[in-house]
Formats: C-alpha cells, sequence, structure tokens
C-alpha cells in the first residue's frame, strides 16, 4: 500500500466524517484499541469511549476542517501521520463561528477487512492547538 491511502485518510476520509456528524464512519476509522487523545479531554481508549468523545465533541457544534499531512512514514504495517487541521466552528445555538487550528499526530495501522481488503485506520491520534510564535 502505498501513502495515498494514508493522505486519503488523513486528508478526505475523516473530515468528511467530522463535517458529516457520521457517528459510524466515524468510528469505523478507528482501530478495535486505538488512543485518542483531544485537547481539554482525557485520553479515550477503545470504540465506546471515542464514540462519546466523538458526540461530546459535536454537541452544539458544527465543525468544517481542512486537514493537510504534512508528513507521512511508512513502518511496514504501521505509519505516522504529523499534520495540521484547520477548522471553522460554528455554534448551533447563537450561529458564532471560530476558527481552530490543531497540530496533529497519528499512527496508522493496515487492517484486513471481512473481505481481506487492506485499510488504514487509525490506532493512535494526538491532538495540540496550534499557537503563533512569539
Amino acid at each position: 500500500m502505498s501513502t495515498s491511502a494514508i493522505r486519503e485518510l488523513f486528508e478526505h476520509r475523516y473530515p468528511a466524517a467530522v463535517a458529516g456528524q457520521d457517528r459510524r464512519a466515524y468510528l469505523a476509522l478507528y482501530t478495535d484499541d486505538a488512543l485518542w487523545i483531544h485537547p481539554g479531554d482525557f485520553p479515550r481508549r477503545g470504540p465506546d469511549a471515542i464514540a462519546a468523545g466523538f458526540e461530546a465533541m459535536l454537541a452544539g457544534y458544527a465543525i468544517q476542517p481542512r486537514f493537510v499531512a504534512e508528513e507521512i512514514e511508512r513502518h511496514g504495517p504501521s505509519a505516522t501521520v504529523l499534520g495540521q487541521a484547520d477548522a471553522l466552528v460554528t455554534n448551533l445555538g447563537d450561529g458564532s463561528q471560530q476558527k481552530q487550528t490543531f497540530h496533529a499526530l497519528w499512527i496508522v495501522r493496515a487492517e484486513s477487512d471481512q473481505h481481506h481488503h487492506l485499510h488504514w485506520r487509525i490506532h493512535r491520534q494526538i491532538w495540540t492547538p496550534t499557537r503563533s510564535a512569539p
């Protein structure tokens, strides 16, 4: 598998699941033992905990993210992805909007589905807000 499938996961499939608030598609992106670390939240491990974090992150908000993979390094059946995410976050209650920028570090794994096709899935995901340099 080339890194293009990893880039597709990071830059297209993940942001589409977030923007569409598609819980099922979002959870399908993760391994069964995935670790999800989002700013301001505690680490969440596994599908049930990640689903709760996803729902809490979106509660009352619409998020339109844009992701760019800056580095992708393959390590056999796993890879690391370092990238940046810009998001327009809309408060559904009052309509106010805020732009947010994050750096993300992912470890992804190639896993087989029931038809023995390989798919890259998120195994570890760590986010940190981006601040401007002084």
